[in-house]
């Protein structure tokens, strides 16, 4: 009863759910897992988005070839931006991550439920990481992130250091920057946190459901 009362509310106000979590925390998992749920229930999307969605991706590659940008910042296109760029790299990538938004924006008007696979959290702390600039967060564009982030539906997936190293093909310094940083954010901004390293798929589901419920009440 309970259950069948989460989903009406989810339907009649198009609650997206947004997971977000370091590399190899569970995030892919977790929404197909969830989106196969309540696909049983309604019409239900599911928005994913990846680094290499973003057209910067392809300027980042570009610039791996040139010795000044070549680093170990961002283990996944192994560049460092110059400290006097950084500004106009996050820009740059800002601009990238825009029609992923308004796709989920859009989205989020034609289906009952959205399920995402990734979201605001996860880019501003790309950009934190990946930058080493904590200064970001108090930008007119991290100010905006953390704006979207307050109201979407966050649930912060995460494990052990260990855990994500192995699930993960990223330095294990880089996953701890990350667990860092997305446990002070995740503190404050997710509306719960689960621990995938412990607990199997179906289980963090059913771990989200009851974080949606007690949303709703």
């Amino acid at each position: 009863m309970l259950l069948n009362k989460l989903i009406l509310y989810m339907v009649k106000n198009r609650v997206d759910v947004v997971f977000g979590g370091a590399d190899g925390s569970g995030k892919t998992t977790a929404t197909r897992f969830l989106a196969l749920y309540f696909s049983r229930h309604g019409n239900v999307c599911v928005h994913w988005f990846r680094g290499s969605h973003l057209f910067v991706s392809v300027l980042a590659r570009f610039l791996h070839r040139f010795g000044s940008f070549r680093g170990s910042c961002n283990p996944y296109y192994r560049i460092c931006v110059p400290k006097r760029l950084k500004s106009v790299w996050v820009f740059l990538e800002f601009v990238s991550v825009l029609p992923h938004l308004f796709a989920r924006f859009l989205l989020g008007r034609v289906c009952k439920v959205v399920v995402c696979d990734r979201g605001s959290l996860d880019f501003l702390v790309w950009l934190v990481a990946t930058l080493d600039a904590p200064w970001v967060l108090r930008s007119v564009i991290g100010r905006l992130l953390l704006g979207l982030v307050s109201r979407a539906n966050v649930v912060y997936l995460y494990a052990d250091l260990d855990t994500l190293v192995k699930r993960a093909d990223i330095p294990k310094g880089f996953i701890a920057k990350e667990l860092a940083i997305y446990g002070v954010l995740a503190k404050y901004l997710a509306r719960c946190s689960i621990d995938t390293g412990r607990n199997k798929p179906v289980r963090v589901v059913a771990e989200v459901i009851q974080c949606l419920e007690r949303q709703r009440r």
